[in-house]
């Protein structure tokens, strides 16, 4: 970023980019985003960044919201993932027992897909997927993490069946058992 004048208008970049405050703001009446500031360097972080500098060029004051940003190698079988790596609890469901309909391609059955479920007892706090398409099964993940959706609610929630987000009520099940067997005080019976 050498050369391009940025010091004319008091920025000054490092190695990683040019620094933002959590509104993108690189200094006065100037911000910043996409790759440029070394954040996330993925397309959808700066078109999301491009909506909430857009919004304080505007008057809002919107601060930009890292806690759920949705990753994806699009390899084959796509790997994804979205909020925290590591919790105190986690479930996993796997693609092959999930029910689904004919229409899925023979990808999803031959398939050793998984979906894992991250919680710190009271919400989801992250998730991660291996299998096809598993970008696009994160969606339900990535909204209830970064609205702290209560593993109650989720629990609660009606999916299609036979669909692949039945999948979630696998992870869930799966999820809520290690919490129950991990939140019993020792010695005492289930």
């Amino acid at each position: 970023m050498a050369g391009i004048g940025l010091e004319t208008v008091g920025v000054a970049a490092d190695p990683r980019g040019i620094a933002v405050d959590e509104y993108l703001r690189a200094g006065e009446r100037l911000w910043a985003i996409g790759d440029v500031t070394g954040i996330w360097p993925l397309t959808h972080v700066g078109e999301y960044e491009g909506d909430v500098v857009a919004a304080n060029i505007a008057g809002e004051r919107r601060p930009a919201n890292y806690e759920a940003v949705p990753r994806v190698t699009f390899t084959d079988p796509q790997a994804a993932a979205v909020g925290a790596l590591d919790a105190p609890y986690s479930g996993t469901a796997l693609l092959s027992e999930v029910p689904r309909t004919a229409t899925y391609t023979h990808a999803y059955a031959e398939s050793n897909g998984f979906l894992t479920l991250l919680s710190d007892g009271e919400r989801l706090t992250g998730a991660y997927a291996l299998g096809p398409e598993a970008g696009e099964w994160l969606q339900q993940a990535t909204l209830a993490v970064r609205a702290h959706v209560p593993l109650a609610v989720l629990a609660d929630t009606i999916r299609p069946f036979p669909s692949f987000s039945g999948i979630y009520d696998a992870a869930l099940t799966a999820l809520r058992m290690r919490i129950a067997d991990r939140s019993q005080p020792a010695g005492l019976p289930g």
